[in-house]
């Protein structure tokens, strides 16, 4: 899908700043969804986590569910302006998942920077 404006870094703007370098826990049913350079299917894009249901398209190359307990690191921050409003995406690792980290993977998150606490659970340190 394309966006009528660039995305841009908010890392280190509030509210979203407070939660970098934050851990959580997947508790709920999230996937982790493969975009890909239709028609090349084998060139990943992005990689998007999501929660049911789920997209499925000739953009999609593979659907993989995480396991509950996954840690899921947030290290950025990016809105995007769409047609319908802004976007609110956090950059994230996950260490162990099995997949790509060369790919840029990402979780949407509400306007107050808080992820979805039916599928995500902080872990306190």
């Amino acid at each position: 899908m394309q966006v009528p404006a660039p995305k841009t870094e908010i890392t280190s703007r509030k509210p979203f700043a407070d939660y970098i370098g934050r851990e959580y826990r997947v508790v709920g049913s999230v996937s982790a969804l493969a975009w890909n350079d239709f028609p090349d299917k084998d060139k990943l894009l992005s990689i998007s986590l999501m929660s049911p249901p789920l997209v499925r398209n000739r953009y999609v190359s593979y659907s993989k569910p995480l396991k509950p307990g996954q840690t899921v690191r947030i290290v950025s921050a990016w809105r995007s302006l769409t047609l319908d409003g802004f976007i609110y995406k956090y950059g994230v690792r996950l260490p162990g998942a099995g997949l790509p980290e060369e790919i840029a993977t990402t979780m949407k998150v509400n306007a107050h920077g808080v992820p979805d606490p039916l599928v995500y659970e902080p872990i306190e340190k």
